[in-house]
């Protein structure tokens, strides 16, 4: 530095090069498209930049004639031979400056690579300024040569700004710091810790503007993992799931051991349905650090919406033995009862408008999970009879399911009925059976649904004395459309056989649904319905059946843990018989529920409501205006 000559201390060194560089930066922005103060303001401080060159230059040059003439005066002007009475500012004193400047700069940024873990969770938590950037502001503050020069003058606003702004914030008044933080910005648009502050405080309240300032921010910073993590949230809680992993991705590559980097990114994946991912970013961290107990926890909710009831249950076990935790022991112990061997009583019954009753009583086991595998067996008696005449089925099947993945579920069964005899024939054996197989796009993707099975119609005593056997193959097909509406399609394939005949029954049916919330779904849905002739055999096969609904899918779980289900539909139907014309329209109703009451931990009580008035949703119909109502109470058990 120059003494008495303000301006040429490293504090003023450091705003005449910020300033003389903001043409090159501001160039460099509005090539590459990105936020900046405008070309307005950098004018501004450049021509202010230059004005103090300037004035440093004048004030150097009247320095020096004031210190010749004022030896002149003390001196013999012999003593004066080859004095320079010019500028007593030096170069050399300005490179000394420059680079007093550039190894203080070098040491803040050694200093925040030494503390990088500690500012980034601070700064994302809102607690803290950054150390690196209280660093700054000291060592230019002690610096600084103790001129009031022009940048301290513009700086004074914005400093009150903050200063009022940081205070109400640690006061917890948002409201005041929010104000204050939107005016520092009107002073400085570009400063970062105004910028991610006021994102901060507006996330919850106006989630638009926190997405946008928190864009500004990883612009102002970007060597900044937390600014990646905060963006990346602020994008997960928009529904824009693809760019807030790519965020993630962004500051993993600026901090790839960093915690908070490598759980925010599961967490998305999760919030997502990309569940799996999520599972193995979470396996991923706990193989290197496994006394975490928070990853363990939610590792756990991970494994139980995959299916996989056993390793949530020792994800839990870990998580609970690292800290102690009242919710996760209750998670535990709802984990284990799912993943133990259970038992579940049932009891059935059905009523139809033709005065046909069935009653079915039984039982399922359930051995313990084992892995992506779960097997049961389930036996039972049904008794059907129409006021006049009663016969009976008896039922032995072996169940499997497996679940890979949350993207993949695969149910398979398969047994015997036994027929009682009844009008002259004897008692029959018959076996039956039943694939299904569901894969689902993760992240709310498109979703197909195939199954096939075969089994015997025994609605009636008719039917039962028919030996009607069903064999059917059906799938459907879920779109989701831009996240607005689904359509679905559906396509079945039946072949209804008995001692004397084979028809054919094929259904076609698409519909619309309108997720209105995350728990309710409205739809508009068209079945057409045709079977290949007639028959004799006990149910109702006209040519042709149109049926248009309207319905409703609700879903609600209490705080007491009661899931109530309801899928209503309401609309119209026609028929046309075997030879004729269509008929006019009719209505076409129906009602199904559920209701699922835990009596206490791996016990629940099932009971299940179905209703129906139309003759396209079961090949036992009997009529066009069939009617019929079924109720189903069973008790899951687990034996753990």
């Amino acid at each position: 530095m120059t003494v008495g000559v303000p301006g040429t201390g490293i504090g003023g060194m450091f705003y005449l090069v910020s300033a003389l560089a903001m043409p090159l930066r501001q160039a460099y922005r509005s090539l590459r498209r990105r936020p900046s103060a405008g070309w307005r303001i950098v004018a501004g401080q450049t021509a202010m930049a230059g004005a103090i060159l300037a004035a440093i230059w004048v004030t150097g040059w009247l320095v020096g004639i004031a210190i010749t003439a004022s030896a002149a005066i003390v001196r013999p002007p012999h003593l004066l031979a080859g004095a320079h009475p010019g500028n007593v500012l030096r170069t050399a004193a300005l490179v000394l400056s420059a680079a007093t400047l550039a190894a203080v700069l070098l040491g803040v940024e050694l200093l925040r690579l030494w503390v990088h873990r500690e500012t980034g969770p601070r700064l994302e938590r809102g607690a803290e300024i950054p150390i690196t950037r209280v660093a700054v502001l000291v060592v230019l503050a002690v610096a600084a040569d103790g001129t009031h020069t022009v940048a301290a003058q513009n700086t004074s606003a914005l400093a009150r700004r903050l200063a009022r702004a940081d205070s109400a914030f640690a006061a917890g008044d948002a409201t005041s710091a929010e104000r204050e933080y939107a005016a520092a910005l009107a002073v400085d648009p570009e400063n970062s810790r105004a910028t991610y502050r006021l994102a901060d405080l507006s996330k919850r309240g106006d989630p638009a503007r926190a997405l946008q300032l928190f864009r500004r921010y990883v612009a102002l910073e970007p060597s900044d993992p937390w600014g990646y993590m905060a963006l990346g949230d602020a994008l997960a809680r928009s529904g824009s799931y693809g760019d807030a992993l790519r965020s993630y991705d962004d500051a993993l590559r600026l901090a790839p051991d960093e915690r908070d980097a490598v759980i925010g990114r599961a967490r998305v994946l999760a919030r997502a349905g990309h569940t799996d991912a999520a599972v193995a970013d979470y396996r991923h961290w706990l193989d290197a650090n496994p006394s975490d107990a928070e990853a363990w926890g939610e590792l756990a909710r991970q494994r139980l919406r995959q299916g996989r009831e056993r390793d949530a249950a020792l994800a839990f076990e870990r998580a609970q033995a690292i800290a102690p935790d009242p919710t996760v022991a209750r998670r535990l112990a709802v984990a284990r009862a799912a993943a133990a061997a259970a038992i579940t009583p049932l009891a059935s019954g059905t009523h139809d408008s033709d005065g046909n009753t069935t009653l079915r009583l039984g039982g399922t086991g359930e051995i313990a999970s084992w892995g992506p595998m779960r097997f049961g067996l389930t036996a039972s008696r049904t008794a059907i009879e129409d006021g006049v005449t009663t016969t009976g089925r008896q039922d032995l099947t072996l169940g499997a399911a497996w679940r890979p993945g949350a993207a993949w579920q695969v149910q398979a069964s398969g047994g015997a009925s036994r027929l009682d005899a009844v009008a002259g024939r004897s008692a029959t054996i018959l076996p039956t059976g039943q694939l299904r197989a569901r894969w689902r796009v993760p992240g709310a993707g498109p979703i197909v649904d195939l199954r096939a099975r075969r089994d015997l119609l025994d609605a009636t005593p008719l039917l039962a004395a028919n030996r009607v056997l069903r064999t059917e193959l059906g799938a459907t097909v879920e779109l989701p459309v831009a996240r607005v509406f689904k359509l679905r399609g559906i396509g079945r394939t039946v072949a209804l056989s008995d001692s004397a005949e084979v028809n054919h029954r094929t259904t076609l049916a698409g519909m619309v649904a309108v997720p209105v919330t995350p728990s309710v779904e409205v739809s508009a849905q068209f079945h057409t319905i045709r079977f290949a002739h007639s028959t004799t055999a006990g149910y109702f096969a006209p040519r042709l059946v149109q049926v248009a609904q309207a319905g409703s899918y609700l879903e609600f779980e209490t705080a007491q843990g009661i899931l109530l289900v309801f899928d209503i539909g309401a609309g119209v139907q026609r028929v046309a018989e075997q030879g004729a014309t269509i008929g006019p329209w009719g209505r076409a109703l129906r009602l199904y529920s559920l209701i699922v009451v835990p009596l206490a931990v791996g016990r629940d009580l099932r009971l299940e409501f179905d209703g129906e008035q139309s003759a396209f949703a079961n090949e036992v119909a009997t009529t066009a205006q069939w009617r019929y109502v079924s109720a189903t109470m069973s008790l899951r058990w687990a034996l753990d």
